[in-house]
């Protein structure tokens, strides 16, 4: 097992790697300081897959538990009033511990739930998608989407640990380690050496593999999360890509149902910011080559058919824009995009050029 002391500047708490964590819970749980009475919010998907494991957690740790499917439709003010409810119908205290098992719906939303339930309780997160394991578990950012803004509302309330275990994260299905390693890969451009030497290493993905890419994952976030966890000045790097690749995972929702999950639409941005990078001569067009050769390794969209939803490409890149200049990092005066000025050199391009990121965004719809 690997225990890595997580330090923010104004907080610390340990994250705990490695197989069989889910069987080691209730140990883990007393040695970092769970108390109180306990309550996990659980996907439901998860809990019916390791169902033994966790009702043997919640049987010894005598827990409340409240499921949910995990999917963006549940990312809402209704979930949060439901698990509110559900709190106070079983007078859950001011000193309890919640837990949030599941992908990164579930740790926004329990983390949110979490920061407001009595101002503010313990929370422990048990992510089980790469994605929530690589990047949203860590940093104490908590949201819920308000109709087509993303994580428009929402406070920071980290956890007192993070608990993660490779088995469970190893079984995922093939695109969702895909979609992880959206995440993973945009670290790499951010900088780390460390990540960028095991993407491109020939040898195949193992347990072990997959336990350093997330610990080098997740000390490569501290770096740029620490003393700016507000996202004022080095933490917004952290949203490479994510500008128009929130946009494109938003618009194209289809019939209710998301085409593109967030690693997907973080791989999609990232090949757009680029080639907008490019333009700007921060970029060349080796460096595009390189990234798309990531992004191909690890099964990740490099572009996407507008027909695939029914849609027109204009349309669609209009309205695709359109939610890019939404975007939660932008200010009263522009659009604040997180650009790179060299592989491993991030920084924030303020803009309110429409066309500039119309073009990026034509380079990925077709």
């Amino acid at each position: 097992m690997n225990n890595i002391q997580v330090d923010l500047g104004d907080i610390k708490y340990p994250v705990l790697i490695g197989p069989n964590i889910i069987d080691k819970f209730c140990d883990n749980f007393e040695s970092v300081g769970g108390k109180g009475e306990i309550y996990f919010i659980i996907d439901e998907v998860v809990f019916k897959k390791h169902f033994d494991s966790f009702t043997k957690i919640i049987s010894k740790l005598d827990a409340s538990v409240f499921c949910l499917p995990a999917g963006k439709a549940n990312k809402t003010f209704a979930s949060a009033m439901s698990i509110f409810a559900d709190l106070n119908a079983k007078n859950i205290s001011r000193d309890s511990t919640i837990i949030a098992v599941g992908g990164g719906v579930i740790g926004d939303l329990a983390g949110f739930i979490s920061s407001c339930w009595y101002r503010g309780v313990r929370l422990i997160h048990f992510p089980t998608t790469l994605l929530s394991a690589v990047d949203s578990c860590l940093g104490g950012k908590t949201a819920i989407n308000f109709r087509d803004t993303v994580n428009a509302i929402g406070t920071y309330h980290h956890p007192i640990a993070i608990f993660i275990d490779t088995n469970v994260l190893f079984g995922l299905p093939e695109r969702e380690v895909s979609s992880g390693f959206g995440e993973i890969i945009k670290y790499s451009v951010l900088g780390a050496s460390d990540i960028t030497a095991l993407l491109e290493d020939d040898n195949p993905l193992t347990v072990d593999t997959f336990g350093q890419i997330i610990g080098h994952s997740l000390i490569t976030k501290e770096k740029f999360v620490k003393n700016d966890v507000m996202e004022s000045e080095k933490r917004l790097c952290l949203n490479f890509g994510h500008t128009i690749g929130h946009a494109i995972e938003f618009s194209t929702i289809y019939n209710g149902e998301e085409t593109l999950r967030h690693g997907e639409g973080v791989a999609l941005g990232m090949v757009a910011i680029s080639r907008i990078c490019i333009s700007l001569n921060f970029l060349s067009e080796e460096d595009l080559v390189r990234l798309l050769k990531l992004l191909k390794k690890f099964g990740l969209p490099t572009s996407f058919k507008a027909s695939c939803i029914d849609m027109n490409r204009e349309v669609l890149v209009r309205k695709i824009v359109d939610l890019a200049f939404k975007d939660k990092k932008r200010t009263s005066d522009s659009l604040r995009l997180v650009v790179a000025k060299g592989w491993g050199f991030p920084d924030i391009y303020p803009t309110n050029d429409r066309n500039l990121i119309e073009m990026g965004v034509k380079e990925v719809i077709l």
